[in-house]
């Protein structure tokens, strides 16, 4: 049994590197994508803060890669099939499907998404926990997960939830900490951003055939930290002008 396991691991990596010099890593996209994270820009142009941490790893690792955009549905199953290399911000989650779990391996974190409350400038908010939401109508990104007892109106994306609670038509939303601070600082959102409820540490999700990358990629990734490189990047797209 060790011996067929040395030699599946081995067959593995041999498949990998055939597919690596057949072509580029094919990296997951969802889509619709999400500001400021991973979206296609009015160019036409990929960008945000995942691809551009990916474009420094690669450049440092000297790898080539595509992005491929998919419903998340479709992308699960290309990730099931081998048909995706790698998905960009994945936390390493127990909720997910055991036969995801099984084909994963993750980098060390690259980053965390913090999960915040956005709220009218008006409204005394005590605390940042959600219980203190409770009963209260909440503008929530549909399919997101959260506790029953919020009243909870759903939207299409975290840009509606933004828009709403700075008009005042909503007077609480739940969203990432970043994209809440990307809308607030460059597209002049008045709304206050609550310290985050949750974070969860985000990283790169390789398929298990590709984990001979995973020591080059995690080293990459310590040494773009170490430089500076990484918060250059957040700051690109989280600081303004």
């Amino acid at each position: 049994m060790v011996v067929f396991s040395k030699w599946l691991s081995l067959l593995c990596v041999l498949c990998s590197c055939s597919s690596l010099m057949a072509g580029a890593l094919r990296v997951g996209m969802p889509v619709p994508g999400q500001v400021p994270f991973l979206w296609v820009d009015d160019t036409g142009a990929v960008t945000g803060i995942y691809a551009d941490t990916l474009r420094a790893v690669a450049s440092d690792l000297k790898l080539q890669f595509k992005f491929v955009p998919l419903s998340q549905a479709r992308l699960n199953r290309h990730f099931l099939g081998g048909e995706i290399d790698l998905e960009l911000g994945v936390s390493d989650s127990a909720d997910e499907p055991q036969a995801i779990r099984v084909l994963s391996v993750f980098s060390r974190p690259f980053g965390f998404a913090n999960e915040v409350v956005v709220f009218n400038p008006k409204l005394r908010f005590p605390a940042f926990i959600l219980k203190d939401l409770k009963n209260i109508k909440v503008a929530v990104v549909r399919g997101a997960s959260t506790p029953d007892y919020i009243i909870r109106e759903d939207y299409a994306s975290p840009l509606q939830i933004a828009m709403r609670v700075d008009r005042g038509w909503s007077e609480v939303g739940l969203m990432r900490e970043a994209t809440a601070v990307h809308y607030q600082t460059n597209q002049a959102m008045s709304y206050k951003i609550s310290l985050p409820y949750a974070s969860n540490p985000i990283s790169i999700r390789l398929h298990r055939q590709h984990q001979y990358l995973l020591e080059k990629i995690n080293n990459s990734i310590e040494k773009l930290e170490r430089q500076g490189v990484l918060e250059d990047i957040i700051c690109k797209y989280l600081c303004g002008n």
